[in-house]
């Protein structure tokens, strides 16, 4: 394969900005994430791709729960804090709403999913999730999705 060619044309694919969430002893953890993809209808199932390492990926991990915050064209700003590795505390400044799965679920963001994990397959440099969505919320029905091509 050469991958000069194949980069460009991969980097065409479509995908949507998110902030996949969870938790580990009770703090928050979080990370922007692209990788997501709606997967079924019944049970409505989503599939999640995250590199191994990551705090999330513990999280995921331990609690078998993801949260996912679908991010609008205008969430530039809360997406800044979770797209530095580097940042001990992206939710010092963030406003979460409370949800019955005590997932970190962002006040600002589009929309809202809470989900189970019911599978994972290793894949490259990731893991991909299956996870059922147990619940979720439409937070702001005016805006339109961040759209990613790379």
């Amino acid at each position: 394969m050469d991958k000069s060619l194949v980069g460009p044309a991969l980097g065409k694919i479509t995908s949507g900005l998110y902030i996949a969430t969870s938790h580990i002893d009770g703090a928050a953890v979080g990370m922007l994430a692209s990788f997501i993809e709606q997967a079924g209808f019944d049970p409505p199932t989503i599939t999640v791709a995250m590199q191994p390492g990551r705090l999330v990926h513990k999280a995921v991990e331990d609690t078998r729960l993801i949260g996912i915050n679908i991010l609008s064209e205008d969430n530039g700003e809360l997406m800044k804090p979770f797209a530095q590795k580097s940042n001990p505390e992206p939710f010092a400044d963030l406003s979460l709403l409370p949800n019955k799965h005590r997932l970190p679920q962002l006040t600002d963001a589009l929309a809202f999913l809470a989900c189970k994990v019911t599978g994972k397959l290793p894949a490259g440099d990731h893991i991909v999730y299956t996870a059922e969505v147990l619940d979720g919320c439409l937070q702001n029905e005016n805006a339109r999705p961040m759209v990613r091509i790379r």
